[in-house]
Formats: structure tokens, C-alpha cells, sequence
């Protein structure tokens, strides 16, 4: 009897000892498991994060675009002004030297021929400049149309990846609120 209490002893510190390990080791797992499910939240929601960033700069490319078309349209208008403005000049020169050019004196006519060469070339180099803004202003407009384009597209791609970001995170957080619940 006395070897089976000596005996007893040893076994029921050994065996107490042994579920202590048993509950350390499971508190352990579940202190664990609980900052796994920390860290995705964590990363969910800096992928959430990111994509609003995303759509953010989807926004700012739309209005950027609208912007410079908008700016492009407001030019486009002036330039138009000063291309008519330039085409009525020069119709109102034109007419003045071609009535010199038909003048009996000679001297004159030849002066005014001189005159209507050097109004065509100037009238020329003036269109020149006038199509070269046009031009420059037609791209503008069509780099804002592709701005808006961009816009949309990211816009679309960034709002789906949004929601499937938003959809794992709140999982996320349900999986992590649940374990702190049960885990306590």
C-alpha cells in the first residue's frame, strides 16, 4: 500500500503537470489563431484601402479629362474668333489693293501687287499658326476623351475589387470577432 501512495504522488503531479501543458499549449493555439486572424484583417483592410485609392484616381482621371476638354472646347472658340477675324482682314485688304492694282498709274498698281503678295504670304504664315493651335487643341481634347476612358475603365475595374475586397474583409472581421468571443 505504501508503494502504490508513493507511487500515487509522483503520478498525479506528473499527470497535473501534463494537463497544465495541455491547456498552455491549447491557449497558446488559440492566441495563434486569434493574430492569424488579426493579420488578415489587417491585410484586408489594406487591400481595401488600396482599391479606394484605386477608384479615387479613376475619379480624378474622369474630371481631369472633362477638364481638358472642357478647357480645349473654351480655346477652340477663341481660336475660331481669330480665324475669322483674320479672314475678314484680309478680305478688307484684299479688296483695297486689288482696286490700287487696277489704277492707271503704274507705279501704284505695281506697289499694290507687291503689297497683295506680301498680305497672301502674311494671311498664309497667319492660317499656318491658327491650324497649328487648332491642331494642338484637337489633341488635348482627344488626350481628355482618353482620360475619361481610362476613368471609366478603372472606375469599373476598381469598384468590382472593391467589393470583393470589402466582402473578404467583413469576413475577415466575423472570423477574428468570433474567435476573440469564443477565445475569452
Amino acid at each position: 500500500m505504501k508503494t502504490t501512495k508513493k507511487t500515487f504522488l509522483p503520478i498525479m503531479l506528473l499527470l497535473c503537470f501534463l494537463f497544465s501543458s495541455i491547456i498552455r499549449a491549447q491557449t497558446d493555439k488559440n492566441e495563434l489563431r486569434i493574430q492569424r486572424l488579426k493579420e488578415n484583417v489587417a491585410r484586408y483592410e489594406t487591400k481595401v484601402a488600396s482599391k479606394e485609392r484605386k477608384l479615387e484616381i479613376a475619379d480624378s482621371l474622369i474630371t481631369t479629362g472633362e477638364d481638358m476638354i472642357y478647357k480645349a472646347e473654351d480655346a477652340f472658340v477663341l481660336v475660331e474668333n481669330q480665324q475669322t477675324n483674320l479672314d475678314k482682314e484680309y478680305r478688307r485688304h484684299y479688296k483695297q489693293l486689288a482696286k490700287l492694282q487696277k489704277s492707271k498709274d503704274e507705279e501704284v498698281a505695281d506697289k499694290a501687287e507687291a503689297d497683295l503678295k506680301a498680305l497672301y504670304t502674311q494671311y498664309k504664315s497667319d492660317t499656318k499658326a491658327i491650324d497649328a493651335k487648332i491642331k494642338n487643341l484637337t489633341k488635348q481634347a482627344t488626350a481628355g476623351q482618353n482620360n475619361i476612358a481610362k476613368g471609366k475603365e478603372m472606375r469599373k475595374t476598381a469598384g468590382k475589387d472593391l467589393k470583393e475586397a470589402q466582402a473578404r474583409l467583413d469576413v475577415a472581421v466575423e472570423k477574428y470577432e468570433a474567435a476573440i468571443g469564443t477565445g475569452s
